[in-house]
């Protein structure tokens, strides 16, 4: 069967053969159609040479040996970070080659947003994923079959990297995926288990670098929640952490003079140490003021923007992810629902329970099934962003449909 037409033919349920497609990859194709509008044939994007997110260095270790167990399948394990790009792929040279063949190499974008259903990144949405043969959404990936599964991050809500062992033209072995499934499990105790050993770096972190240096100091995580602070920084923070982080982001926006250092730990990006300003007004009139720019999180620096610069604000969990000129920004401390009424004056409206989204910068209506629609807006990646059926009605008078 001509690999194109298997995974073309794939895609109406009982095609070549087959009798019956399972929900999770029904529900993976819908995505495809009706979200990213990925059509099977569209060309790979080229690949990147500076990936936004990295994979912590336990999860590359744990697939290089996890590949030296299965080498006799001669397949592959790949690693993905959690945004989709792959990392890492092991394996014998030939297997390796022939996967760099089909763009399974670092720096490829394998997000299901990219590349359609696949084992890395329907994994990476799904928690796990098996995806062979025609249920591939791409025809071209159509010989090759993959388990995914993702490796779960007890500081985030989303998945921190990704695992998959895929083979060409040869059958999933049981003793494979089972391997697998024990790697990744083994993985999420490991960074829970790390997780103690960063809190405690990170309150040892707030003591003073010399003996002048006694001013407010705070600790932030990766999600922005504070976790410690010292004497003079509770008094001007508050004592309460989740009060104490909106003060400091309120602090942020209104321009109050801070300091970021970064914190790491093994290699990765942990927290971030805040000194604010000892002239810092205090924070109940900071918390009080009006907001014109809001503040997130990149590598363990805290960047102010204007409304204008923002596209998209994404709820995952309880965290908060901007889209933006700059790129990729955690949201310090804001809920969705609350930025949506901070920035309901600035054009953005709330389209779906995850997203809201700048109206200013839709350029697209792409129609989907059942009279919706999403909107295509004007960044880089050209993003789509879903309308729900509650929002519909709201969204066409905003933008006069």
């Amino acid at each position: 069967m001509d690999g194109q037409r298997a995974g073309v033919g794939g895609h109406e349920p009982g095609a070549n053969g087959t009798a019956a497609i399972r929900p999770a990859i029904q529900a993976s194709w819908q995505r495809c159609r009706e979200v990213y509008g990925v059509a099977p044939d569209t060309p790979p994007p080229a690949p990147v040479a500076d990936p936004g997110d990295a994979a912590p260095r336990t999860v590359v270790s744990a697939a290089r040996s996890l590949a030296a167990d299965l080498t006799r399948t001669d397949g592959v394990v790949a690693v993905a970070a959690g945004d989709g790009r792959v990392v890492a792929v092991f394996g014998s040279g030939s297997a390796v080659a022939l996967a760099g063949a089909h763009q399974l190499a670092p720096g490829h974008d394998w997000s299901e947003n990219s590349r359609g259903t696949n084992a890395l990144g329907t994994a990476l949405l799904d928690g796990q994923a098996q995806v062979t043969g025609p249920e591939h959404w791409r025809g071209d990936l159509a010989d090759w079959s993959g388990a995914g599964v993702a490796v779960a991050d007890p500081d985030r809500s989303r998945p921190c990297a990704a695992l998959a062992f895929l083979v060409h033209r040869r059958p999933l072995t049981a003793l494979a995926i089972t391997r697998l499934h024990r790697c990744a499990q083994e993985l999420g105790h490991g960074l829970r288990g790390r997780r103690d050993d960063v809190l405690t770096e990170l309150a040892g972190s707030l003591q003073p670098q010399d003996a002048d240096d006694d001013g407010p100091r705070a600790v932030i995580d990766r999600r922005g929640r504070l976790v410690a602070a010292n004497e003079v920084g509770r008094a001007v923070l508050g004592s309460r952490a989740r009060a104490g982080a909106l003060r400091l982001a309120a602090c942020a926006e209104d321009g109050c003079p801070i300091t970021v250092q970064p914190i790491e730990h093994d290699g990765q990006l942990i927290g971030t140490l805040v000194t604010t300003g000892a002239d810092s007004p205090p924070a109940t009139e900071a918390a009080q003021a009006p907001v014109f720019r809001l503040a997130g999180i990149h590598g363990g620096h805290i960047l102010l923007m204007a409304p204008t610069e923002i596209r998209v604000a994404q709820a995952e969990g309880k965290t908060v992810w901007l889209l933006t000129d700059r790129g990729r920004l955690r949201a310090l401390n804001h809920t969705l629902s609350r930025l949506a009424t901070r920035l309901a004056p600035h054009g953005f409206l709330r389209v779906h329970r995850h997203y809201v989204v700048n109206l200013h910068r839709v350029r697209e209506i792409a129609p989907t099934f059942h009279g919706g629609f999403a909107l295509v807006l004007d960044g880089p990646d050209r993003e789509t962003v879903a309308v729900s059926r509650r929002h519909l009605a709201e969204v066409r008078g905003a933008l006069g449909l």
